[in-house]
């Protein structure tokens, strides 16, 4: 008995061995499949339902509208006869009834009223120069802030002034403008 129970025991044994290591392929095999249905669905999916053709290229352009471009061009041309003091040329810009008006004074109308304006603007400086600061121009309205140095026909003295002129435009012309300043810098 003793030597058929020692090969029964080692014939158990093994045959143990072998079934925990099927059982240990099972697991592994059965870990390959379920990775490998994972995966499966996925490349059916893909095979499955075929890709949208590409959506055509909509070739668009864009077009820049700058609706104040024949303003600026206009506050341009504001600031080039102001700076050459091109009086004809500063003439042309206004429209026939315009309506000026400097720092604390009335209002003057129309071109005649306008050439009274700067004539007795000539009575009084014997040079000026102004330079623009900064310029916006909008919808109807063009304001620009200037630097000037003029010198007082009386007395000869230099004055730095700083001002800022507001153009209405209507029609491409200037149709009412006021000027901001300190007026007491031009008392002599």
């Amino acid at each position: 008995m003793g030597m058929r129970s020692g090969k029964a025991l080692k014939l158990k044994k093994a045959v143990a061995k072998k079934a925990v290591a099927k059982k240990v392929v099972a697991k592994k095999v059965v870990a390959k499949k379920a990775v490998a249905k994972k995966k499966a669905p996925a490349k059916k999916r893909a095979a499955a339902t075929p890709r949208p053709a590409p959506k055509p290229k909509v070739v668009t352009r864009t077009v820049s509208t700058d609706r104040n471009e024949k303003l600026r061009a206009l506050a341009q041309r504001i600031i080039d006869v102001t700076v050459a003091n091109d009086e004809a040329g500063m003439f042309a810009l206004y429209d026939p009834a315009i309506e000026s008006q400097e720092a604390n004074n009335p209002p003057v109308q129309g071109i005649e009223g306008l050439r009274a304006k700067f004539a007795q603007w000539g009575e009084m400086v014997s040079d000026g120069a102004f330079l623009p600061r900064s310029v916006a121009a909008d919808g109807k309205t063009i304001v620009i802030e200037w630097d000037g140095r003029v010198t007082l026909r009386s007395s000869g003295r230099l004055v730095e002034m700083r001002e800022i002129a507001v153009h209405e435009i209507e029609g491409g012309r200037i149709v009412r403008e006021r000027f901001y300043y300190d007026p007491s810098a031009l008392q002599p």
